[in-house]
């Protein structure tokens, strides 16, 4: 496992998923874009699975901020930039902190006709899938839950004292 420490200065959610996508840390305002043109492409969607057209304009005022050490309101927030990225970036992603572990699935599998690889080991614990996934994802994605079911179950044994 690799272990990528970035920049802490406010922007520090955005560099990471820099590093992820392999891009440099100094990159951070492209991810900003490509997540507020996920946001304003998808915008329906979004807005169904935020509940309101309010938290669309929340989100749009974050990711429109790109000056160097913003307050604490302009921050990556989860769980709501988690679904962001998972669909923007075509990448199932793990949110795993102190105080909440989220599974972030695509919303949309049926529109992708490439072959993810990730490498975990045999039996790896899963945390729970995000809720506004299960409540919101499209039709074609819907077995995903099921597939991991056991390592979800198992994260939560686990790791019993998380909210998840």
């Amino acid at each position: 496992m690799t272990i990528k420490d970035v920049d802490v200065d406010g922007n520090c959610g955005f560099r990471a998923i820099t590093c992820l996508m392999g891009l440099t840390e100094a990159e951070w305002g492209q991810v900003k874009r490509d997540l507020l043109q996920e946001l304003h492409t998808h915008i329906d969607h979004y807005t169904h699975l935020y509940g309101s057209h309010d938290r669309i304009e929340e989100l749009t005022y974050i990711l429109s901020y790109f000056e160097p050490n913003p307050r604490y309101h302009y921050w990556m927030t989860m769980p709501d930039m988690g679904h962001l990225i998972a669909s923007c970036y075509n990448v199932i992603l793990y949110h795993l902190s102190a105080q909440q572990c989220l599974t972030f699935p695509l919303y949309d599998q049926c529109q992708y006709h490439k072959f993810n690889s990730v490498f975990m080991l045999l039996g790896h614990p899963v945390p729970p899938i995000a809720a506004n996934w299960c409540k919101f994802h499209h039709s074609c994605a819907a077995g995903w839950g099921t597939a991991y079911s056991r390592r979800i179950e198992h994260f939560k044994v686990v790791h019993s004292g998380l909210a998840t």
